[in-house]
């Protein structure tokens, strides 16, 4: 799959100019998070009225529930039924890598069907569900179709809100724009994904960062609240009750933010390590346990230690 992962990474930077879509790369949450970093750092040259915010998005279980037919929809190429509230129609061309083409008996044959799912709970009572949405998150194959499929739903959107960049890794979307036209883009894209791909929002996961240290976390809520009451459009945006951050927000695993809130974000990650190495002591084994503290738990530690931004990142970072 290396040469496909190269021609999808290919058509998921070339299709649209404002939105990126890491998924399926090589160190993908790396680029991610740094990309929305860099955004980030020019949060001064934007008023207060309508300050720069990154809106963080994340579909609930979003592999196993996206709908299949939307996804052969966009491996072949063309529409069998409207999307995008009608601005597509059946029969539309869509653009999509050739490249997964000679996948397509694997896609079928894996998704072109019902299926049962087989797994046992914590109490050991094992459950059968019928499958008919979605794939199996964890595949690599399965990384790469998702993003595919909600590629284009989502790219259209933003084709359509230029003044925001959007960055996003598989369901993970961060839209950084000024307040008002993040939240716009970000309404519209909540009911898009409903109606072509059947996604729902998770609501835990929907944040609206302020980087402007100038803001408290009481003056953001009320620039939201704000920005909220003057569009209508909003409203069902509103409902989910957005959380408001002004001190930092997690990019694909990388703490993002205010000196003090990465220091204590990388803290709790460190214990968690810790507790979790201890764990380990049950397995005897020694070749396996060496290799279970190698590629489990150090890697935790070097992806954040080398993806940390260090307290001078932000001064390079304006242009």
């Amino acid at each position: 799959m290396d040469e496909s992962s190269l021609a999808v990474a290919d058509y998921l930077f070339g299709q649209y100019d404002n939105f990126l879509q890491f998924a399926g790369q090589k160190d993908g949450a790396t680029r991610c998070a740094q990309i929305v970093q860099l955004l980030l750092a020019n949060h001064v040259d934007h008023d207060v009225s309508d300050p720069l915010v990154a809106v963080q998005l994340d579909a609930s279980n979003a592999f196993c529930s996206v709908a299949r037919q939307p996804q052969f929809d966009v491996l072949a190429g063309k529409t069998s039924r409207p999307y995008d509230d009608g601005r597509v129609q059946v029969g539309d061309e869509l653009s999509r890598p050739r490249t997964l083409d000679k996948y397509w008996g694997c896609f079928l044959s894996m998704q072109g069907n019902a299926s049962t799912m087989r797994f046992s709970d914590n109490q050991g009572v094992t459950h059968h569900l019928p499958c008919s949405k979605g794939g199996q998150q964890g595949d690599g194959l399965e990384t790469i179709c998702f993003a595919v499929t909600v590629h284009p739903s989502i790219g259209r959107v933003c084709a359509r809100h230029l003044d925001c960049r959007v960055v996003g890794i598989c369901d993970n979307i961060f839209i950084t724009a000024c307040l008002s036209k993040a939240l716009s883009c970000a309404a519209e894209m909540k009911k898009i994904l409903k109606t072509d791909l059947d996604m729902d929002l998770n609501v835990p996961k929907f944040n609206v960062f302020f980087p402007d240290i100038s803001f408290s976390l009481d003056t953001a809520r009320s620039a939201l609240e704000h920005a909220v009451r003057e569009d209508p459009a909003l409203a069902d945006l509103a409902a989910m009750g957005p959380g408001v951050s002004t001190d930092g927000m997690c990019v694909a695993g990388v703490p993002v933010g205010v000196d003090a809130w990465v220091k204590t974000f990388v803290a709790k990650k460190a214990r968690s390590v810790i507790t979790d190495v201890a764990k380990l002591d049950v397995v005897s084994d020694g070749l396996l346990h060496n290799q279970l503290l190698n590629f489990c738990q150090n890697a935790r530690m070097a992806f954040l230690g080398r993806n940390t931004p260090t307290p001078e990142l932000p001064r390079y970072l304006i242009f």
